[in-house]
């Protein structure tokens, strides 16, 4: 029997009504509900009784097909439920969060990804919708060397919907591209622009850098001071300095050196770390930026992560689209940079369907792995019907397919409501 339960997403230490809704009408019905990280299978007589844990409830009848249970919360964690419908036992799952996260909203996004206006397949608008189909809030559009496309897409957007957002952004490099890939996230202009037409600038904030720097021995400077240097120029832009794929492998070297990012990550010169990037095609670049990652917060050093896909394509293949990304919590989109930086951001790696693997802080990780199984195969229903929309510019038609993404997210989301 196929039963639904709403809604899924509690708050914490707080009696909440829940529902269940029938296909077909019922002579009895009881819930069981478990909190998952507290051991609740009793010891008796030096065995474990595996057949008792909680005894079952009956539930309120609300409707016909319509029942209700009220049920106290006991911490931030995922909770077993047990539906006994005419002898016939269903499971499902449900979370609870606590007083901070339940004001804070989900966001799918990916902050490294490429158009047509650089090496990438399809417009900066055309790349929008394409990621809008797969639920994403937001994406940044960083073409190498460029700025604009991503204000193109902004812009474009911005003019049909404020549900999806397109963030300014560039994949910022050296004047001769070289090995410098440093995204500029949410900045207010370019840095590219100002590495390629100032070239006495640069060279006057790079002498400075490496003159006032203490670097250590271990570390190569010129490399460090170029690093700052775009890091600082990101920075009074008002935008995210995120160190690219440290690991990504290629003409035979990685993309950075072990010493430098920790020595940049130890000294706060960047906001965020690719942790999980799509250019990595072995696991072996993702597999190091995890391990060096953990090490680092380990030794104290603070280090807000994200998943980006590196994509450029999102049709044909090969592709990265979809498989590297991040899930970010703030109050809304305009707040995702800030929360980047609070460390409220996790990294998704999508290994196969709804096989995925999560890098981030341990509360979050718990949480999103949860949304990856119960919240988004519905939300990226009703976001194919937004980014159709979206693609044909029909206003009607989005403002349809928001009320129903607005109706959904309620729906789920109890602690929106209380």
């Amino acid at each position: 029997m196929n039963i639904k339960i709403y809604p899924k997403v509690f708050k914490s230490f707080k009696t909440q009504k829940l529902y269940v809704e029938l296909e077909n009408t019922c002579e009895s019905i009881s819930i069981r509900i478990m909190p998952m990280e507290k051991y609740g299978i009793p010891h008796k007589d030096f065995r474990i009784d595996e057949n008792y844990r909680y005894s079952f409830e009956d539930m309120t009848k609300e409707g016909d097909k319509l029942y209700s249970y009220e049920y106290k919360f006991s911490g931030e964690q995922r909770y077993s439920v047990y539906v006994l419908v005419d002898g016939e036992k269903i499971y499902k799952h449900l979370y609870a969060v606590d007083e901070d996260l339940a004001g804070l909203q989900a966001f799918k996004g990916d902050t490294h990804l490429h158009s047509c206006r650089s090496d990438g397949e399809g417009t900066p608008f055309e790349v929008s919708v394409a990621y809008r189909k797969r639920a994403f809030d937001f994406i940044a559009v960083t073409d190498h060397h460029r700025y604009a496309p991503s204000l193109e897409a902004r812009e474009e957007v911005k003019a049909l919907t404020d549900c999806f957002t397109v963030f300014p952004a560039e994949e910022v490099h050296n004047k001769d591209m070289g090995y410098f890939h440093i995204i500029n996230f949410g900045g207010s202009s370019s840095v590219n622009t100002l590495i390629e037409t100032d070239e006495e600038y640069v060279n006057s904030a790079l002498d400075a850098i490496k003159k006032t720097t203490a670097f250590p021995e271990t570390v190569d400077k010129d490399n460090c001071a170029f690093r700052i240097f775009v890091a600082n120029e990101i920075r009074r832009r008002g935008g995210l300095a995120v160190f690219a794929h440290p690991f990504w492998e290629d003409y035979g070297e990685y993309n950075a050196q072990t010493d430098d990012v920790v020595y940049l990550f130890k000294n706060g010169y960047f906001d965020a770390l690719e942790v999980l990037a799509g250019c990595d095609n072995t696991g072996n670049g993702n597999n190091i930026q995890t391990a060096l990652w953990a090490e680092m917060r380990a030794d104290g050093i603070k280090i807000p992560v994200l998943g980006a896909s590196d994509a450029h394509r999102t049709e044909s293949e090969p592709t990265r689209f979809n498989k590297q990304f991040s899930i970010v919590f703030a109050e809304n989109a305009e707040g995702i940079p800030s929360s980047v930086v609070r460390e409220l951001s996790v990294a998704v790696l999508r290994r196969s369907g709804r096989d995925f693997y999560c890098v981030g802080p341990f509360r979050l990780v718990k949480y999103v792995r949860f949304l990856m199984d119960e919240y988004y195969p519905g939300y990226e229903a009703l976001c194919e019907e937004h980014a159709a929309a979206l693609a044909a510019k029909d206003i009607s038609a989005l403002r349809l397919a928001e009320k129903k993404i607005d109706e959904y997210k309620a729906e789920f989301f109890a602690s929106m409501n209380l």
